[in-house]
């Protein structure tokens, strides 16, 4: 349970954490970036852990330190997150939270560390108050900020953190990954798709029975669109209302028309994600190729339209129309 060999991908960055941990210097402050579910909690986790460590080799899961976090009641590792409204931090939050303890010496360990998650919803109030401390801050203090998004913070922020970007892995690294850990072959190739790189979205995908579900009902209507008459298609609009909140239906129809297009190219199903439905699959790819890409586009411009907050209804018929058509 958070050791630096959990971590998968992004080595150089975790051989950084890994020997600052052991040599016992580290910053007073990292800002760890990636998208959601990119592992930021995973590797922030492993470095706290490491860095109160008491073993020879950080972390050893043998001292009492290691024992602490691994049960959830570390004393010298402090969780920092929003209490006033649940979303955004606000000054009062940052005051009551760290700058009324951050002075205060370390209960048992020779640091104090605040894991500091959703970073990026300080408010500039609440960053301003973060700032003096960061600017100043006492020896035993160590801040992990968990963020999204850089351009959320002010400059003088960005200066006084060292910034840890965390890259997206490959779709064989989550597979290989989800594989060890007791899942086919087959789901693991599919899901490591939908993934988008973050082994947290892969391992949330995998418990999704939602997702499953939505991906077979997505799938199904685009095998069924082309033998379906124009009125019906444009009618089909009205069942994908159900999806209005949750737009991962239109990963599934990208990655039917990046399949389509893979099998009319290359005729291998191992080049196929979804190779469970590669029969469905290859059957669609013959049509033109042009056609095909002039469909995944369709489906680029739906979620480009919606993004613009365009009416959904309306864009689920004009995109249905789109994939309805036959070249003839």
């Amino acid at each position: 349970m958070y050791t630096f060999e959990e971590i998968r991908g992004n080595t150089p960055l975790v051989e950084q954490l890994r020997r600052s941990a052991a040599s016992g210097r580290s910053s007073h402050a990292y800002l760890f970036l990636g998208g959601a579910g990119a592992g930021k909690r995973l590797i922030a986790n492993t470095f706290a852990k490491a860095l109160q460590c008491e073993g020879e080799k950080r972390p050893c899961d043998s001292c009492k330190s290691c024992h602490a976090f691994n049960h959830g009641n570390h004393p010298d590792v402090i969780y920092f997150q929003p209490l006033k409204n649940g979303k955004t931090y606000t000054i009062e939050d940052v005051r009551e939270q760290l700058l009324e303890t951050v002075d205060l010496k370390p209960f048992r360990y020779e640091k104090k560390i605040y894991i500091i998650e959703k970073a990026d919803t300080l408010n500039i109030q609440s960053q301003n108050a973060l700032l003096k401390t960061l600017e100043e801050p006492p020896a035993h203090a160590v801040f992990l900020l968990l963020a999204e998004r850089a351009e959320a913070f002010l400059p003088t922020i960005l200066s006084r953190v060292v910034v840890m970007k965390i890259r997206p892995l490959s779709a064989e690294t989550i597979a290989d990954y989800l594989m060890q850990a007791g899942h086919l072959a087959e789901e693991s190739h599919i899901l490591s798709a939908y993934a988008q790189g973050r082994i947290g979205q892969a391992l949330e995908l995998v418990e999704d029975e939602g997702f499953r579900k939505m991906r077979q009902d997505i799938l199904g209507k685009l095998e069924a669109l082309p033998s379906m008459s124009e009125g019906d298609a444009y009618l089909l609009a009205k069942d994908f209302e159900v999806y209005k909140n949750d737009l991962r239906f239109l990963d599934i129809m990208e990655l039917w028309y990046r399949d389509l297009l893979t099998a009319k190219s290359l005729r291998e199903e191992g080049y196929l994600i979804q190779r469970d439905k590669k029969d469905a699959i290859f059957r669609a790819a013959k049509e033109p190729a042009a056609l095909l890409a002039k469909k995944a586009a369709a489906v680029r411009t739906a979620r480009m339209r919606l993004a613009q907050n365009a009416n959904f209804r309306l864009t689920m018929e004009v995109m249905l129309m789109d994939l309805k058509e036959t070249g003839k």
